[in-house]
């Protein structure tokens, strides 16, 4: 091993120093990603608006990725008797693709709140029995915004049983459904 480090131009050692230590910055970036430790992409890129800002090529995500582009690529560059110049067009090349795979991530991003007037219109199913004229609260199924959900509804009508189809009218003012029997066409 230390023979052949020896054999090593400075330019290799330098560009072999850069891959190994780079590229164990790399692994640990990821495992921490994976096991959510890391929040460089949520404060980062979650909340520009991707009209090239500065601010998001100079991060130590994208230091980290352009070194191990620039490093391993010089490194294939001496191999192939290629200018070392190359490298660093590797290495910017490493840096928007890093910049594509976060800003397509980003954009998968969804708060998921649940806007309670997009049901409206929409049928649902008793789960817990609706109390007659406001009485209380029940509670129904009902799948919108791509979601099953089950929330409190109340009617003015006569009590609902478990298992009713119904139709959400509106929601009151604490966001529980009123809602109606649904007529059926038997």
């Amino acid at each position: 091993m230390q023979e052949w480090w020896i054999s090593l131009s400075v330019v290799e050692q330098v560009l072999w120093g850069l891959a190994v230590f780079f590229t164990v910055l790399f692994l640990l970036q990821i495992i921490a990603a994976l096991f959510g430790l890391s929040h460089d992409s949520h404060t980062t890129y979650g909340d520009i608006s991707y009209d090239f800002a500065p601010s998001m090529f100079f991060t130590l995500r994208n230091a980290i990725v352009f070194f191990l582009g620039f490093s391993w690529g010089g490194l294939a560059c001496i191999d192939t008797n290629i200018s070392i110049l190359w490298a660093v067009l590797v290495g910017l090349i490493m840096v928007a693709i890093n910049l594509l795979l976060l800003r397509g991530l980003a954009s998968l991003n969804e708060a998921g709140n649940l806007n309670l007037d997009n049901a409206i219109g929409k049928e649902a199913v008793v789960s817990i029995p609706i109390p007659e004229k406001l009485g209380g609260c029940g509670k129904v199924n009902i799948s919108f915004q791509g979601r099953l959900e089950e929330l409190e509804a109340m009617t003015e009508d006569d009590a609902i049983p478990r298992g009713q189809p119904v139709k959400v009218l509106r929601v009151s003012n604490n966001s529980q459904f009123i809602v109606t029997h649904l007529i059926t066409k038997d």
